[in-house]
């Protein structure tokens, strides 16, 4: 025997049988799950631990990525996954038609947005299939067949014609090409099912337009969720309201697939054997979506809730800078006025009025002048905080560099110009009452304030009391 010449039949070539390997997963699926889990590892490898700054900066930064990265692989998951609604049995079946031998196996419909997948696995796998052969008073099978397929089907964009011809539905002519192949009887017979289209019997038609507009919701909360990702770098309250978009939108494609699955007849029940039905129910990826869309609403909803009462917990969360994000409303605010609006969106031009006193204020048009005037004190107390904020931290700042240049203390303010000698004893009157207001809501937070954090405010008072003429002094 030669070295080429084992396990063959002269003269031919060796001869291998058919090497049948079923699908095993989802490869998209997998991908999909690889792919994030790569992300989210090298974060916790490589970027995590370097992050300069406490626990607390650490845990908000993995709590920001974790919830991101999940609620995206939420998403494509639910997008390309077939677990919307599966049903699993396990049944004696006939294998092949027109054959009375029937095999042990369980058969599984799995219903995607885009079309299905049908399984069939034999418990065992190998089980003896073909006619009964006698050996020395023994009867044996002919063959030990592997019973272990698992096929997918779309469904299409369009319903198509009637038939099995080049223009009927996707789902009708993949059946056709089924039967050509030899499928086994099962995924045949649960796979019909999907191309009846009359009367009141139209399940495919049903599951097809339920997961087309599903599909469509779907892709519109992946694309909402990407911008309220990108805004939480940016403008805190805008995120807020796309992230509860995005949940709002996959609760509205739950709804819409749970709503037109059974537009048209009964519910789909496929019977398989005597007392063995597959009525398919909804599956993990329905729950999934269900479960990431309530929790996009409600974390959107606490998150602006702590945006308008605990600000500066939020901003140290989100590691954002609270002056720059005060400047951006300011800005927002005065193009709003320049605009002919105030800071409510939607109200109408302003008026000017007089109060009691003899002051100028801006109201609304109808409204009270001595409300407007409350208001416009409250504007202009917040504008002084906000730039003795940014007085300390330009203090702490030129601290922190020994030799570098003192930066200029005072306050960044608009040109103003410079009142009449009749309009300085108001002028004075209203910056005492400015100055009042600010020890007063340092006292109301009831903050400890440290000696050194006093002495900037106190030192950032001066400097701005400075340039007014004949202004009090403030201790």
């Amino acid at each position: 025997m030669g070295l080429f010449e084992a396990w063959r039949t002269p003269p031919g070539p060796a001869l291998y049988g058919e090497d049948r390997n079923p699908v095993m997963g989802d490869l998209i699926i997998v991908g999909l799950l690889v792919s994030f889990s790569m992300v989210m590892f090298s974060f916790l490898v490589g970027i995590l631990p370097g992050i300069a700054g406490g626990w607390f900066k650490k845990l908000s930064l993995f709590l920001r990525v974790f919830y991101a990265i999940f609620i995206g692989t939420s998403l494509l998951v639910s997008i390309f996954g077939d677990g919307w609604m599966t049903d699993n049995i396990t049944t004696e079946v006939y294998l092949k038609q027109f054959s009375n031998e029937e095999v042990h196996a369980k058969v599984g419909l799995h219903i995607g947005l885009r079309g299905c997948n049908i399984t069939l696995k034999g418990d065992p796998i190998f089980q003896a299939i073909g006619a009964n052969r006698t050996v020395n008073g023994s009867t044996i099978r002919e063959s030990m067949e592997e019973i272990n397929y698992n096929e997918r089907y779309e469904f299409g964009d369009v319903q198509g014609r009637l038939g099995f011809g080049s223009q009927a539905g996707l789902a009708a002519i993949e059946f056709r090409a089924a039967q050509y192949r030899g499928a086994p009887l099962p995924i045949l017979w649960i796979l019909e099912y999907f191309t009846i289209d009359g009367e009141d019997l139209r399940w495919g038609r049903n599951f097809r337009q339920a997961g087309y507009y599903a599909h469509l919701l779907m892709w519109s909360a992946f694309s909402f969720w990407i911008l309220s990702m990108a805004l939480f770098t940016t403008a805190i309250s805008s995120a807020c309201f796309l992230l509860v978009l995005t949940g709002l939108i996959q609760i509205i494609a739950c709804g819409v697939y749970a709503g037109m699955r059974d537009q048209h007849g009964p519910p789909l029940e496929i019977p398989i054997a005597e007392g063995a039905k597959i009525i398919p129910h909804y599956g993990w990826s329905f729950a999934l979506t269900l479960f990431t869309g309530i929790s996009c609403v409600l974390i959107g909803i606490v998150v602006y809730y702590l945006y308008l009462r605990y600000p500066e917990v939020l901003y140290e969360f989100f590691d954002h800078d609270i002056l720059e994000e005060e400047d951006f409303l300011e800005l927002q605010r005065t193009i709003d006025e320049g605009a002919g609006y105030s800071k409510t969106w939607g109200q109408k031009e302003q008026q000017e009025g007089i109060t009691a006193s003899g002051d100028i204020v801006k109201v609304p048009l109808g409204g009270d002048v001595e409300a407007g005037q409350q208001q416009q004190q409250q504007e202009e107390e917040h504008t002084y905080l906000r730039k003795s904020r940014r007085s300390k931290r330009v203090r702490s700042k030129s601290s922190q560099h020994g030799n570098a240049k003192r930066p200029n203390l005072q306050p960044l303010a608009e040109e103003e110009e410079q009142p009449s000698a009749a309009a300085n004893g108001d002028m004075e009157m209203k910056k005492m009452s400015v100055g009042d207001a600010l020890r007063n809501s340092i006292k109301r937070k009831k903050k400890s304030v440290t000696a050194e954090e006093e002495t900037a405010i106190s030192s950032a008072m001066e400097v701005d009391d400075s340039d007014k003429p004949g202004a009090p002094e403030m201790v």
